[in-house]
């Protein structure tokens, strides 16, 4: 489904960029920070989606790309390219009996999420040690879904399905903490988007090159 190939291109698009971080050493550019992180997420557009059904549990990954700004608190700025992913599936009665045997239809649901955020933070903490990273991030949303739908007339069951892909503005505040043992660090981070009501829990693991 459409969900699932924009769940997959974040993915890659993470690798491709973390892999371009990692060559940008030879290149003009400063070495960034980079971090990976993936986690659990809950989606809630239930004032927004109507009927349309899809699960509120899903996953996430993220690559975080941050530089230092030399100034006396450690403010850090970059961008992230992130992904999440909703599916579900529901089981309804066959009236019609046209799967022949089979009692039931399946209606299926996949809904995903793609962000590319410029963001700001400040990194709370020494180079090595116990750290926090209070940060917030807008930018870019596109969201694509593929949503079944069933309708009953005269006990006759038809089924369609919803395409839907659009694009908006978001705005998500995060914070990270963890232990730096200089060269890598790794912790857990929180985050809650607003308008489209996602909030995520996950692990990070940080490289600085």
């Amino acid at each position: 489904m459409r969900s699932n190939r924009i769940f997959c291109a974040a993915s890659l698009l993470g690798l491709f960029l973390t892999t371009f971080a990692v060559k940008s050493q030879v290149m003009i550019f400063p070495a960034p920070n980079v971090t990976l992180s993936a986690g659990y997420s809950n989606l809630d557009t239930r004032n927004k989606a109507g009927n349309l059904f899809y699960d509120h549990s899903g996953a996430y990954v993220e690559a975080d790309f941050a530089w230092r700004v030399p100034l006396v608190v450690p403010v850090q700025v970059g961008f992230g390219a992130t992904g999440s992913e909703y599916s579900d599936r529901r089981s309804i009665p066959d009236l019609a009996d046209v799967n022949f045997g089979d009692e039931y239809d399946h209606l299926y649901s996949g809904l995903g999420l793609f962000e590319l955020e410029p963001r700001v933070g400040v990194h709370l903490g020494g180079p090595t040690g116990f750290f926090a990273v209070p940060r917030v991030g807008a930018g870019l949303l596109v969201d694509t879904y593929s949503i079944d739908q069933s309708t009953n007339s005269n006990d006759i069951l038809y089924l369609s399905t919803q395409h839907h892909t659009g694009a908006a503005f978001e705005l998500r505040p995060a914070i990270q903490a963890g232990y730096s043992w200089g060269f890598v660090t790794a912790g857990v981070e929180g985050s809650c988007m607003y308008d489209a009501q996602e909030f995520r829990a996950g692990v990070f693991l940080n490289f600085r090159f």
